[in-house]
């Protein structure tokens, strides 16, 4: 009897482990997105179907990476499932502001079933028109365009007020089910290389932003003469020089 006992025991325990891990079991959203939209705050949605079941220790997570020009438009590049690598926390960045180009990103790791339950973006992202924007535009002029891939137009749009340059890039971003490249240009008072402002990975998602021309500054002043950045000057006037000393050259004995 005691031995039938001990076993009945051991079968209850073995099935209440067997219980205990599946009940353990991790259930989270899966999807992927990427493309351009108008009004994405009102437009864009971000719920999934799809069901991922993912392995011992792994959280859920969804990220969402936001590329915008002057206006309302938005490049969107969002990833939600499994992940074996973050903690639980909730993150959001603005890399670049309005006005001009604007940046931002959003990642969510968490630790219930189905946590990475994000609709869409009305809590992120909004209409980026600002005071300063409503009030007029400077003097200045950019190529403006943003697609997937390649750009196949860039209007020379006005600038908003508090933008002094023209950026000009590319973003490569890359993870399981994304392998994108985004061409951006546009007003920004971003100096250099930085609409990222140096951030290579959000949540899974790796990012490599390239500029193939270094932002051009410029001011516009009453006159309507158009001031370039010092260092243009420095160009003219190496031009003039060296001109001066080829021309001193030639006329000499």
């Amino acid at each position: 009897m005691g031995a039938c006992h001990f076993q009945d025991l051991l079968l209850l325990f073995l099935v209440g482990a067997s219980t205990l891990i599946m009940a353990q079991k991790l259930f989270c959203q899966k999807g992927t997105f990427v493309g351009i939209q108008e009004d994405p705050a009102d437009t864009f949605n971000w719920t999934s179907e799809k069901v991922e079941t993912c392995d011992n220790g792994a959280l859920c997570q969804e990220t969402i990476l936001l590329i915008g020009t002057a206006g309302t438009k938005a490049a969107i590049l969002a990833t939600k499932s499994c992940s074996l690598d973050g903690t639980p926390a909730i993150t959001f960045i603005q890399h670049a502001a309005a006005p001009g180009l604007v940046a931002i990103s959003y990642s969510n790791y968490c630790e219930d079933p189905f946590c990475n339950n994000r609709e869409g973006l009305y809590d992120i992202w909004r209409t980026q028109e600002t005071e300063e924007e409503a009030k007029g535009t400077t003097g200045l002029r950019c190529p403006t365009c943003l697609a997937l891939g390649s750009c196949l137009s860039a209007p020379s749009l006005a600038c908003p007020n508090d933008t002094d340059r023209c950026y000009q890039g590319k973003l490569e971003v890359s993870e399981g089910n994304i392998n994108s490249v985004l061409e951006i240009k546009g007003c920004t008072s971003i100096i250099g290389c930085r609409l990222m402002a140096g951030v290579f990975k959000v949540g899974p998602l790796w990012v490599k932003e390239t500029c193939p021309f270094r932002s051009i500054s410029a001011r516009k002043v009453d006159s309507g003469a158009t001031w370039f950045h010092t260092s243009v000057w420095k160009l003219k006037l190496l031009l003039m020089l060296l001109l001066f000393v080829l021309g001193g050259s030639a006329s000499g004995p």
